[in-house]
């Protein structure tokens, strides 16, 4: 029987792995603890997601972003790891559009970035760090949870894994999954309480709901025309609510990156004309040589059944309030834990919120 299982391999449950391994190595009188960490993809990494490019360069398709100025975990992180981090790039005007038709408006923006920080090597270089860390024996992929039983001094966990069904006996377990997927997607016996299923069903996957394009160039030509690469378009239609630049930090991979305006139900009706959606308002905003991109890559997080619901089709129209105090309770008499981003009431939503919800429950599990 383990003594600890935890299900879902993003950023939370890794690092809640390790937290919960480092302690245990660093107190020589507590036996070893048996500790499984059990992934449904077949990749570790979440919502984190870095496809390799060229010379260790990777375009983030997920979250692109940290804040160590204000997001003390991360910053003793990389500290501790000595990763690397370079400022979004800001240089120029950046640009404003209200309607397809009309010019953009340039303008200088030299805040709303400003305390943003991009990981050499992408956000999958956290990921890479952590996984380094543990041992082999305790990662499992390609096991997707089916159900969790009380069995009342153990839980039963059972998996779908290589077309069979496994069971898996824990003492306690920790679901890193947020919690509208894994209340959607998991039984639970008994049944959780109505009011605790209504609060995870009402509690937004962020990012679930979005999807987001990296246009690769040959070189940043903007930044020749003094512009920063940063637009935002606020018109019915827009195919990008928002562009950044997204090249290297030694500009040698060129891109552009941002977030799709058109929401999911337009992206699966004009799913083949994206790419010339999206270049249409390029080539408006950034010029004819923006027509000529080496390669687009779309990423729609909503057609992930691992990632989003049929709840998540229509995205919050602000930042959703994430950590709700039920989601931070032990269940089961101390056998049933949540964490991950969307249970962290600080930086619920952020990469931070997910090493705050991982260090919560770190605290409680070690107590």
């Amino acid at each position: 029987m383990l003594d600890i299982a935890i299900i879902g391999g993003g950023l939370s449950g890794l690092s809640l792995a390790q937290r919960l391994l480092n302690s245990r190595r660093d107190n020589q009188d507590e036996k070893q603890p048996i500790l499984v960490l059990f992934e449904s993809r077949d990749r570790f990494g979440g919502r984190i997601v870095s496809l390799p490019l060229a010379d260790e360069f990777r375009h983030d398709l997920g979250p692109s972003w940290i804040w160590p100025g204000f997001q003390p975990r991360l910053a003793d992180f990389i500290a501790q790891h000595q990763i690397d981090v370079h400022p979004q790039w800001l240089s120029g005007h950046a640009l404003y559009q209200t309607a397809r038709e009309v010019p953009a408006q340039s303008y200088l923006d030299h805040n709303t970035y400003e305390p943003a920080r991009r990981i050499h090597g992408g956000t999958y270089r956290l990921v890479e760090t952590l996984l380094q860390q543990l041992p082999l024996h305790s990662l499992k992929l390609n096991h997707h949870l089916l159900e969790v039983i009380d069995h009342a001094d153990y839980v039963e966990l059972l998996f779908s894994h290589q077309s069979q069904v496994l069971s898996v006996k824990t003492r306690q377990v920790v679901m890193t999954i947020p919690p509208r997927l894994l209340v959607n997607s998991v039984t639970f016996t008994p049944a959780l309480d109505d009011s605790l299923r209504e609060v995870m069903i009402n509690t937004p996957t962020w990012m679930a709901g979005h999807a987001k394009a990296v246009i690769r160039y040959r070189r940043p030509f903007w930044r020749e025309a003094d512009l920063s690469g940063s637009a935002l378009a606020n018109f019915p239609g827009a195919a990008m609510a928002e562009v950044f630049d997204a090249t290297s930090a030694d500009g040698e991979q060129a891109a552009l990156s941002g977030f799709l305006a058109l929401p999911a139900a337009l992206r699966a009706r004009y799913r083949g004309d994206l790419e010339a959606l999206i270049l249409d308002q390029l080539v408006r905003l950034f010029g004819k040589e923006a027509a000529r991109p080496e390669e687009i890559i779309i990423k729609d997080w909503f057609v992930e059944p691992l990632t989003a619901t049929q709840e998540d089709e229509v995205p919050p129209d602000s930042h959703p309030q994430y950590g709700h105090a039920w989601l931070q309770l032990d269940h089961w008499n101390d056998k049933l834990y949540f964490s991950g981003t969307e249970t962290a009431d600080q930086f619920g939503g952020y990469l931070e919120g997910a090493l705050e919800s991982s260090e919560r429950v770190a605290k409680a599990l070690l107590m």
